[in-house]
């Protein structure tokens, strides 16, 4: 059974299986799912509109991720690749720029969230490397977006894209 590190990745995993490139506001996966408790993680089963989805969410990375202040948990995701992190950053960003265009309250949450994917692209760039090496990329949309834009995969214009967010959201959020 895939493993995600958090609840917060596996709907994130499900976002991009039933959105694919279409990716924008998400509507509630929880409402389609169900978190059944074990003896070491929980099972979230997923199952609406022709998608049977079941994700492993150990207890231990949850716990891990929260005490980090990780959204999407510690170490390198094995469920949602870098093409992807990085489309799901760009997600983020777009909807918190609509946000605070409305002055919505959402707007720091979406900068978070935009930051905190990108933070997860970057984990797949090797100390000393550039960019994430091609087994980074494993799913057909996160080679898509890598062939077709090979320049957003870079550790520079990932960290300044970690920068733009994180200025983002200390404007919303003076801290």
């Amino acid at each position: 059974m895939p493993e995600a590190r958090t609840i917060a990745e596996a709907y994130v995993h499900i976002g991009l299986t039933v959105q694919g490139e279409e990716l924008g506001r998400n509507p509630d996966y929880s409402r389609w799912s169900t978190l059944t408790e074990g003896g070491d993680s929980w099972t979230l089963v997923f199952d609406h509109a022709g998608h049977h989805i079941v994700l492993r969410v150990p207890y231990q990375t949850e716990y891990d991720a929260r005490r980090d202040g990780l959204h999407f948990g510690t170490g390198t995701s094995t469920l949602v690749d870098a093409g992807q992190w990085v489309l799901v950053s760009a997600a983020y960003a777009r909807m918190a720029v609509e946000d605070d265009i409305l002055s919505s309250p959402d707007a720091a949450d979406g900068w978070e969230l935009a930051r905190d994917a990108a933070v997860e692209a970057v984990k797949f760039i090797p100390e000393g490397d550039e960019e994430p090496p091609p087994g980074a990329f494993w799913t057909a949309l996160g080679t898509q977006a890598r062939a077709q834009e090979p320049e957003r995969f870079t550790l520079r214009r990932l960290r300044d894209d970690i920068d733009f967010y994180q200025e983002s959201l200390d404007r919303l959020r003076p801290g």
